[in-house]
């Protein structure tokens, strides 16, 4: 599906509007509207679970860097939600259950701390995707690689 037909399922064009214009800072300098970070999340999702029977010899799959840059997506989303008027969010936030319906359907809990550990930050134990990783495919593989010698 499009992204602007998936979009329009959620949200109005004035509510797009609107909810781009509440921007979050994603680094020194740069800030992203909602919509943009909603976008991305839906896209980063989608992919790493397209990616789940890929083989770890093809060079384009991603990596565990890369599902913690998703993670970092919906990290700020949580944020951007935090500082946005709540009555206002009913549509964006149907739309972020159904992203996030859509990795939980993958994932598990990261009982090694993989994600954790190897993104480095002291992320709020309250934002629960950072404590999942996927059932299968490369990144999973990788984690798997990534647990501490004992």
């Amino acid at each position: 599906m499009h992204e602007g037909e998936w979009l329009e399922r959620y949200l109005t064009e004035e509510e797009v509007l609107r909810l781009e214009g509440v921007t979050v800072s994603v680094s020194a300098g740069r800030t992203l509207g909602m919509v943009t970070l909603l976008a991305g999340w839906r896209a980063h999702v989608l992919r790493i679970e397209r990616e789940l029977e890929l083989p770890d010899s093809d060079r384009t799959v991603w990596g565990m860097y890369d599902l913690i840059a998703a993670y970092s997506l919906r990290s700020f989303i949580a944020h951007g939600v935090e500082i946005s008027r709540s009555n206002s969010l009913d549509g964006f936030l149907r739309a972020l259950d159904g992203v996030d319906a859509v990795l939980r359907s993958y994932t598990e809990t990261d009982e090694s701390m993989a994600v954790r550990r190897i993104d480095g930050g002291g992320r709020p134990g309250g934002e629960w995707w950072w404590d999942l990783v996927p059932r299968t495919g490369p990144i999973r593989r990788e984690a798997e690689q990534s647990k501490p010698k004992k």
